[in-house]
């Protein structure tokens, strides 16, 4: 399958596995799927848009939930040689506009309701001719629906496989949004991975279609002859179910499944392999012992797909938190702040190239001058060290770095202990400027409901699971912390705050 465009791998996904189940809608969104279907509905749709005058190269927003419309809309696209430009539904028109005047979208394709909410019929650069809005899942929605019911019109070619498929847009925890140009090459490589790596059949899609997650499950069904099984959205309350319903053999775990209560239906799931992604040891090992399967890191990133994993095989990497190794189609490389390569167990930047990274960011010359290195290496921006083996191990984020006196003190890892208290939902850790250590260390945290923990409490047990340097220096309790669509902290938006105001707590104050 590799070196296709996305509508052929859908066709030799559809001449092998025509009769599987491609998409399944667990709670409504749409009619299930066969392959075999759904590649007849794209052909469908794809002449339907020509009809209207969407071309190759146009770049289209799509703002839609998890309804069958979006895949359906997403291969359309493809199989024309257009681009999909995934938007949020939540967005506000402010950054619907933003999103669609910086890609230079053309058209926009999106749920009736989220249209009504706008000012007025245009938005941003898309004219009012040239925007399609799309009902409820089960509601009769006559404008996208006259595009599945005309003949399937011919097409000269297939684009080639370096085509624009995707303009993704990045969360912009660090400034405005950034999207990233993703190819056909990008899409079918991250789907013979996943279905290589996964190797499963019955893939839970729960998270919204317009991240990354479930478009790179779908390609993984696709490649392998599996099908997605597709929520309305994630929901803590309803996933156990799903899970032993529907017999899911893939789902993306997270810590949160060790709260819940334990139940016969524990030792009942067919889940067998779970992607998470930094969660620390000792919770891998409660989850695989608890449910009686396999959970492994795997690093990834809008740019890059998923680069690296640590394989199913390797218990002793997971046990020492790696994130394990580069896949067969990838290379990676740690540099210092000359970008000169360093020797194993020394940490520095990571560096990744080959097969299917993202072309670069659109109309940002700069940040790809910046980040797109000679012979193809893409500066992650992630302060990583990788041993003699070739096992990668994560420190944090090198903006995410705070230097206290010389020492560098990963952001990542403070959260990661405080939010190992049980009284603590959420943890963001940032640096306060300090005249005479550089830069000091401020957490701010956010209690479960009911909690009663107290400062001293905090501190108590940062100074006995971390470095005496990196312990925080000041406290502020919230009630909540801003976050992107994608539910990343906005870190950047905490670091223009005041950052030592009335409810700030000096530790040294504290007492020792």
């Amino acid at each position: 399958m590799r070196g296709l465009s996305m509508p052929a791998a859908l066709d030799r996904a559809a001449e092998q596995h025509g009769d599987r189940r491609a998409i399944v809608h667990v709670e409504g969104g749409g009619p299930n799927l066969t392959w075999s279907e759904f590649r007849t509905r794209v052909s469908q749709l794809r002449s339907g848009l020509q009809r209207l005058g969407v071309r190759a190269g146009d770049k289209v927003g799509v703002q839609l939930r998890n309804q069958v419309e979006f895949p359906l809309t997403w291969f359309a696209l493809a199989e024309l040689g257009a681009a999909i430009v995934p938007m949020n539904p939540g967005y506000t028109e402010r950054e619907a506009e933003f999103v669609l005047t910086d890609s230079e979208a053309r058209w926009l394709i999106a749920a009736d309701d989220v249209l009504a909410a706008y000012s007025d019929g245009e938005v941003g650069p898309v004219l009012r001719q040239n925007i399609i809005g799309v009902a409820k899942p089960g509601e009769p929605g006559p404008a996208f629906d006259s595009l599945l019911n005309g003949d399937i019109l011919p097409l000269r070619e297939y684009p080639d496989h370096d085509t624009i498929a995707n303009i993704q847009f990045t969360s912009g925890t660090t400034g405005l949004p950034k999207g990233c140009l993703l190819t056909h090459r990008y899409w079918v490589e991250l789907g013979v991975w996943g279905s290589g790596f996964f190797d499963v059949q019955r893939i839970l899609a729960d998270h919204p279609f317009f991240y990354m997650q479930n478009q790179m499950y779908l390609m993984s069904a696709l490649a392998g002859g599996g099908a997605i099984y597709v929520t309305a959205g994630l929901s803590r309350r309803k996933f156990m179910g799903w899970l032993v319903d529907h017999q899911i053999d893939l789902a993306w775990l997270s810590e949160g499944m060790l709260e819940f209560p334990e139940s016969p239906d524990d030792s009942a799931l067919a889940l067998k392999r779970a992607p998470v992604d930094g969660m620390p040891p000792e919770a891998i090992a409660a989850v695989e012992t608890r449910f009686g399967l396999l959970a492994r890191d795997t690093y990834g990133s809008t740019e890059l797909g998923v680069g690296i994993a640590v394989p199913w095989d390797r218990p002793d990497l997971a046990a020492r938190g790696s994130m394990g190794f580069c896949f067969p189609t990838r290379e990676s490389k740690i540099v210092d702040e000359n970008l000169r390569e360093l020797p194993p167990g020394e940490a520095g930047e990571l560096c990744v190239r080959g097969e299917g990274l993202m072309l670069g960011y659109h109309n940002r010359p700069e940040v790809n001058a910046e980040l797109l290195l000679p012979g193809g290496w893409f500066r992650t921006g992630d302060l990583v060290r990788k041993d003699e083996e070739g096992a990668h191990y994560f420190i944090g984020r090198l903006k995410d770095i705070i230097r206290r006196s010389g020492e560098n003190i990963s952001a990542a890892e403070v959260e990661q202990q405080l939010m190992a208290m049980p009284d603590v939902a959420e943890a963001a850790v940032i640096p306060v400027p300090d005249a005479d250590r550089g830069e000091e260390v401020k957490a701010l945290i956010v209690l479960r409901p009911g909690a009663e923990v107290t400062a001293e409490t905090i501190v108590a047990h940062a100074r006995n699971t971390l470095a005496r340097f990196k312990v925080p220096r000041f406290l502020e309790f919230r009630d909540e912390l801003p976050h992107t669509g994608s539910g990343k902290v906005r870190k950047a938006e905490l670091k223009s705050e005041d950052p030592i105001n009335t409810n700030t707590l000096d530790v040294l104050l504290l007492g020792s």
